[in-house]
């Protein structure tokens, strides 16, 4: 019980499923250890789903589980990463993962084991000669990181470790994670077209007479046509998607049962298509009756918006800039503000900087960011024309940036409305 370190490799010599190709690997891994020499950390401990997909290319489908913890990387400031996993998950990093250094978890679903794991990766850590260094956690207040185990856990993890002195390591995660590589930017516009082809198939298909789980078997047949919803760590589809009138005030809970769609309704599709773990975020709103002119007074003031939005982008402007520039118009027409009107997006939905009022971070080159302004005059349920919005993604280049162009904008109803 406890770790075994695997000698050279137990089962595969080389990775046949690489998540990423060995170049952008070593790319990540030079660049999280340049940022920890610039921030004074002598190594940093990655528990997290996203973060260890990131460092490492590891993948399994144990990360809502929480009795178990299936994976851990050390990337100490000098030298190759460590991997720490449950010893059934030995072949997962020597098919997945160029990091040839693994150290097994044996008896990882024993209670007694579990617990002692934290400790285990303590003793790693001073093994490694930094049991007196710095040693950075995912933590601090830069995009709302968290480390994946029981707070005990995490206590007894710092307890073991008496002579280092436990830091954030925010700056370094996020320092790699906001500026995406080709290779990032490239998964990510697949993943817009995945939620193109959805939004398309909800447009077409959508009739008269139909419900809430209609409408998500409509898009999740698409979903599955397009190859999402792998049995590996993916999990396709998901975020808001409600349409009857009594689901128009509620948030990100997905669909009703019974919830029945009629003269007046819209649907309102905010989803993560997810494609190789990027998710970014997109939306539209699509009438199913009559489009008035009140109603594009709306769509365009929200368009405007996105549009003012995408003139002031460019690196050496802060987040809060562009959240100024996006919101003018919709203030000024005296309608309510939101408190953020972006964000980052990769492997999380949500990633740093957020675009709000607030946030003097620098936008920089290679950032992806999700751009949505919504406003509304009042909800349908109030008498009014409800919510309206748009979101699309942007890459940050040298002089300004680009769009990864989503659904047309122009199409705000379905192709068989309730008239």
């Amino acid at each position: 019980m406890g770790l075994k370190r695997v000698d050279g490799y137990k089962y595969f010599a080389e990775p046949a499923y690489p998540d990423v190709p060995f170049a952008e690997y070593r790319a990540r891994i030079d660049k999280a250890q340049r940022l920890m020499a610039q921030e004074g950390i002598d190594c940093l401990l990655i528990q997290s789903k996203q973060n260890m997909r990131y460092f490492s290319g590891y993948q399994n489908t144990h990360w809502e589980i929480p009795s178990i913890q299936p994976g851990s990387m050390i990337i100490p400031v000098e030298g190759e990463p460590v991997a720490v996993v449950p010893d059934f998950f030995t072949a997962n990093v020597e098919q997945q993962c160029w990091i040839r250094d693994v150290v097994q978890h044996t008896e990882p679903h024993q209670p007694v084991s579990i617990r002692r794991l934290p400790a285990d990766l303590a003793g790693l850590i001073k093994e490694m000669g930094y049991g007196r260094g710095r040693v950075a956690l995912e933590m601090g207040p830069l995009g709302n990181m968290y480390i994946p185990r029981p707070l005990n856990d995490i206590q007894a993890f710092i307890e073991a470790l008496p002579e280092a002195k436990i830091v954030d390591g925010d700056a370094v995660i996020w320092g790699c994670r906001m500026i995406k590589s080709p290779l990032e930017v490239e998964r990510i516009a697949v993943a817009v077209n995945g939620h193109k082809a959805v939004l398309q198939a909800l447009v077409d298909e959508f009739r008269p007479g139909m419900d809430e789980v209609d409408l998500s078997r409509i898009a999740y047949r698409r979903a599955a046509e397009l190859g999402t919803g792998y049995l590996g760590d993916s999990i396709g589809l998901w975020g808001s998607f409600r349409a009857a009138l009594a689901s128009e005030p509620m948030g990100d809970v997905g669909v009703h049962e019974g919830a029945a769609l009629g003269k007046g309704d819209y649907i309102f599709y905010c989803m993560c298509f997810q494609h190789k773990g990027y998710e970014p975020d997109s939306a539209r709103i699509f009438q199913l009756s009559e489009v008035t002119e009140e109603h594009m007074k709306m769509y365009r003031l929200v368009w405007e918006a996105q549009d003012r939005a995408a003139e002031v982008i460019k690196p050496g402007v802060k987040a809060n800039q562009v959240f100024k520039a996006m919101y003018a118009g919709i203030g000024a027409a005296g309608l309510p503000v939101l408190d953020m009107g972006g964000h980052g997006t990769g492997l999380d939905t949500h990633e740093p900087p957020s675009i709000d009022a607030w946030n003097e971070q620098v936008i920089e080159e290679g950032m992806v960011l999700s751009i949505e302004p919504w406003s509304y005059f009042s909800l349908r349920m109030h008498g009014g024309i409800g919510k309206f919005g748009v979101q699309d993604q942007y890459v940050v280049t040298a002089d300004g940036c680009s769009k990864i162009q989503g659904f047309r904008r122009d199409v705000v109803q379905v192709n068989h409305p309730i008239l």
